[in-house]
């Protein structure tokens, strides 16, 4: 009885966060960040503009990429195995200036994984359910954001928005691992991908916003479209039939603090989704820290949660990159896949990145990621002794 009151209250804070937010996102108080600071959504990306921009008059545009060619090798089993794949990001957009007050932009974002990653790609201890993964990670999908967002600034420093994609980013959670300020330089996915992760490629995404200079409040309504196979279709057939509300702070244009509760789906996997994050983007380092927990509607499937913390340290030409997470596995992983219980799992991962061009717009450098996980030794008949997983790849990036 307890839990189910609990449960009921959840689910009502969620709903008032929800209405709350669309009823403000009408009064006169509004985002006043600049919008071509957002990467995913409306998501804002603490630090230097994530774009680089061009365009004169009314008009500015502005691109982004990131793509990592990768040399894969995973050691531990008597069979070492190897792979060469590419895990890459391309967005671009405009805006347009309306008078003194208002704006359109126009952002899309696609990722040719489906096509450089031939279905999926090793990784120790990795898990995508819906993809029916383990030990292996999926590609991203082919189209990661297709939107336009529409703004009116009452004052000079505030904005309102509304914000609609054919699919894009919700209201939920803090950015993509592969566009955050601590997280573009990796070149695999966390491990905590399915928890964090699976919510930022939704279809049919509408979002009204917004905030002061230190705060945003945001609403989403959205169907919760997943692909599968290819990866290159997209899941616009469903209703509307996830909600969800997000506050964020930023005390500086460095930092972004955000906590944010959604509801999603209406099948047997509908699930309450609350996340809080906190992302720094500076000049020498970039931090962001992020937990996820998922709650099930159906007791067939165990509450999960995930938390990480994501580090980059940045001079002139070197890079080192840190990554631990904690992450909830289903019971007998990887053995057995037992969804009604869950067990703990830790994972670490370390890089470097020398660039050999640090240009001021673009980078061209070589790094390596490896990685790491406790807990190993009654796993040794899958995995031998410590399993890694060693990836050396040459990265260009905005």
């Amino acid at each position: 009885m307890r839990a189910e009151l609990l449960h009921n209250a959840r689910r009502m804070i969620t709903r008032v966060a929800f209405a709350l937010a669309l009823l403000l996102s009408s009064a006169v108080f509004a985002q006043g960040v600049d919008p071509l600071q957002n990467v995913s959504g409306t998501t804002p990306h603490p630090g230097a503009s994530p774009w680089v921009r061009s365009g004169s008059g009314a008009f500015t545009f502005f691109h982004g990429f990131d793509a990592h060619v990768t040399y894969l090798s995973q050691t531990g089993p008597e069979e070492q195995e190897n792979d060469v794949q590419s895990t890459n990001w391309f967005a671009a957009g405009a805006k347009l200036d309306l008078g003194e007050r208002a704006f359109v932009l126009a952002r899309g974002r696609v990722s040719l994984e489906p096509y450089t990653i031939d279905d999926s790609y090793p990784q120790f201890f990795q898990y995508v359910p819906e993809d029916g993964l383990v030990d292996r990670m999926r590609p991203h999908d082919l189209f990661g954001e297709a939107a336009v967002q529409f703004g009116f600034r009452p004052t000079d420093g505030t904005l309102l928005s509304v914000y609609g994609a054919l699919v894009g980013q919700p209201a939920l959670g803090a950015a993509p691992a592969q566009l955050r300020p601590s997280g573009v330089d990796f070149a695999e996915a966390p491990f905590g991908y399915d928890l964090h992760e699976t919510t930022h490629d939704s279809t049919s995404v509408i979002t009204a916003g917004f905030a002061t200079r230190l705060f945003t409040v945001e609403a989403s309504a959205f169907h919760d479209g997943a692909t599968t196979g290819d990866h290159t279709d997209l899941d616009i057939d469903g209703d509307i039939d996830s909600q969800s509300a997000r506050l964020t702070i930023t005390p500086t244009p460095a930092l972004a603090i955000q906590v944010s509760r959604g509801e999603l789906g209406e099948n047997l996997a509908q699930r309450d989704v609350t996340s809080a994050s906190l992302t720094y983007g500076g000049s020498f380092a970039a931090l962001t820290a992020l937990w996820t927990s998922r709650d099930y509607d159906n007791e067939a499937f165990a509450n999960e949660t995930a938390w990480g913390l994501e580090l980059a340290l940045r001079a002139s030409r070197n890079t080192f990159l840190a990554r631990v997470e904690h992450v909830d596995r289903p019971a007998g992983f990887p053995r057995t896949i037992d969804r009604s219980a869950t067990e703990e799992a830790t994972h670490y991962t370390a890089g470097y990145i020398f660039d050999f061009i640090p240009n001021a717009r673009y980078k061209m450098g070589i790094g390596v990621n490896i990685d790491y996980r406790t807990k190993t030794r009654e796993l040794e008949d899958i995995y031998g002794h410590k399993p890694q997983g060693i990836f050396a790849f040459l990265r260009f990036r905005t």
